[in-house]
Parts: C-alpha cells; sequence; structure tokens
C-alpha cells in the first residue's frame, strides 16, 4: 500500500472513530483522533505540493 493510500485510510478511519467518540461524549478521544486526522492531512498536503517526494528508513 502507498503512502497516500494509507493517509485517507487513516483520515478515514480516526472520523469514523472522531464520530463515535462524539457520540459518547468522549472529549479526549475526540481531540486525539482530531490530532491525527489534522497531522494526516498536513502529510497529504506536503505530498500534494511536492514537498515530500520520498520517504526513507533510518535506524
Amino acid at each position: 500500500m502507498d503512502l497516500v493510500s494509507y493517509l485517507h485510510d487513516e483520515i478515514n478511519f480516526l472520523t469514523e472513530q472522531m464520530n463515535e467518540a462524539e457520540k459518547d461524549h468522549n472529549s479526549s478521544m475526540r481531540f486525539l483522533c482530531d490530532a491525527r486526522i489534522e497531522e494526516a492531512k498536513h502529510i497529504l498536503k506536503k505530498i500534494d505540493a511536492g514537498d515530500i517526494t520520498q520517504l526513507t528508513k533510518t535506524e
């Protein structure tokens, strides 16, 4: 799976989790999901802008 597909899947999953947290009035889970969604969106934006072109593994 490529990074862009992974990020889209993560955003979809976290959005579902955030909606459940809102229904359950679980503000800490909602905050956590929202933060992760924003992080994934930020990475996607950087990929679209060409700022991120490859990933390398560091040891």
